[in-house]
């Protein structure tokens, strides 16, 4: 009879589970922020936007697979993740106060100058953070269900704080703080989110432990380690799914801030900041009720059904949006996203649980424990994912004339806009499910895999 390993205690799960906090501002805050601050308030191309938002992705071509190798072969008495999660959380929250700080009294080709390297530089120092903490996490939780669970502690501060990333657009416009002015409102909100930033991605790296401190092994070049870690077909077959979701998702995002304000709420910024508040409320609380079913169901079903079923329903999701998306009912708007993101719920629980997976198959391959070029590979592709598409959504939002300040789009413009929202993401979300459909590490294969490391290396991490 196998041994029970032992379960992560809830203090362990939260202690590493709250960087789920600072991801989420990291990511989605910036991305929320930056069409109507930057696009709408200050009149800046949506191209422009949308370069500042992917230019550094394609750095990460380099960056990402260096940090990866570098926390995977780091030796030090604290570890070999924690001493960069603590300097990642510093820097990223530093410069991230910096971005609404782009000088509006500039010319616009300044401006932009500005927000491109400016945020390239964020995302370089979030690269620095969040490379070694989803190592860390990978390292964590042995078992197969309790990986799920694991990742469910990550996810769902992200889910929480998204109700605070779906009313901040709506605070930068507060008349009785900052006089209306989303500029001047974005900047001390901008200043506020980097100090949560830093207190949520830092604690990981203080309380936290490592399953692998001190393991002994060679270290790897960074080649032979991105080499190695291309050509296993699971992991291939998860990004390769991860990258189509974020085809879809971070294609319509951009696309939505139009819709909204201009179709659903017929130029009305208040209305559309009063719908995206609502919406991130819904969102947040049927989120967590989505995880809390994943983690029932996992105990059951194999985690590629559980995926695959969640692909479906965000497909549907999208789909609605083309009739509930109605100025005749705006707050109607409020349900595609909610759908959307219920489905995709079982994506950003499971990747992770799928990753750790990943990375017991790869030790029993490589006799190497490589959390960190896992998470840099994955985290790069999906960096790439977005960095094209955005910019791919941004050239779309110029083509059809949405650019500059007091917009009055015809009603084809907004039919071909809606049009778009709805068909590349649907497309997407097939891919997704066509590259996990044959996915081989069932829950009875991870199980083989663990009890012949737990033969070979000898040792407790895996009892």
């Amino acid at each position: 009879m196998t041994k029970k390993r032992p379960a992560l205690s809830i203090m362990q799960k939260s202690l590493w589970g709250i960087g789920g906090f600072a991801e989420n501002l990291a990511n989605n805050a910036l991305l929320t922020l930056s069409y109507p601050i930057f696009a709408v308030g200050m009149g800046m191309s949506p191209l422009y936007v949308s370069f500042a938002l992917s230019a550094s992705r394609f750095i990460d071509t380099v960056t990402d697979p260096l940090m990866g190798n570098i926390t995977d072969n780091t030796k030090s008495r604290w570890g070999r993740r924690r001493p960069w999660v603590f300097i990642g959380a510093i820097l990223m929250s530093g410069v991230f106060a910096a971005i609404w700080f782009t000088p509006r009294d500039q010319s616009t080709f300044w401006s932009a100058a500005y927000l491109i390297a400016i945020c390239s530089l964020f995302y370089m120092a979030f690269t620095v953070w969040v490379i070694p903490y989803s190592g860390l996490g990978l390292e964590l939780a042995v078992d197969y269900e309790e990986r799920t669970r694991l990742m469910a502690f990550r996810v769902a501060p992200s889910f929480i704080v998204g109700i605070a990333i779906g009313s901040l657009y709506k605070i930068t416009l507060m008349k009785d703080v900052w006089g209306g002015d989303e500029i001047v409102g974005a900047r001390y909100v901008g200043s506020i989110i980097a100090v949560l930033m830093l207190i949520t991605a830092i604690i990981p790296s203080i309380f936290c432990k490592e399953r692998y401190a001190r393991i002994n092994q060679e270290k790897t070049g960074l080649w032979r380690a991105v080499s190695l870690t291309i050509k296993d077909k699971p992991f291939l077959m998860l990004v390769g799914s991860v990258f189509f979701v974020f085809v879809g998702l971070f294609f319509m995002i951009p696309l939505l801030t139009y819709i909204s304000l201009y179709h659903v709420s017929a130029g009305d910024k208040d209305l559309m900041a009063t719908i995206g508040m609502y919406t991130a409320f819904v969102q947040a609380t049927t989120q967590l009720l989505s995880m809390f079913a994943i983690g029932y169901l996992s105990k059951f079903y194999d985690k590629k059904k559980i995926l695959i079923a969640g692909l479906v329903i965000g497909i549907l999701g999208y789909l609605s949006s083309w009739f509930l998306f109605t100025p005749h009912r705006p707050f109607l708007t409020i349900l595609p996203p909610v759908i959307i993101n219920i489905g995709l719920c079982a994506c950003w629980v499971l990747n992770g649980s799928f990753s750790a997976d990943i990375c017991d198959h790869d030790e029993l391959k490589t006799g190497r424990r490589r959390e960190g070029m896992y998470s840099a590979v994955f985290g790069f592709l999906n960096k790439l994912a977005i960095a094209v598409v955005t910019t791919i959504s941004g050239w779309v939002l110029v083509r059809l004339g949405f650019e500059g300040e007091n917009l009055n789009p015809t009603v084809q413009q907004l039919f071909t806009l809606r049009w778009f929202y709805i068909v590349v993401p649907v497309a997407a979300m097939a891919g997704a499910i066509a590259c996990m459909w044959k996915y081989p590490l069932t829950k009875q294969r991870v199980r083989e895999i663990q009890e012949k490391l737990k033969a070979i290396r000898g040792d407790t991490n895996l009892q």
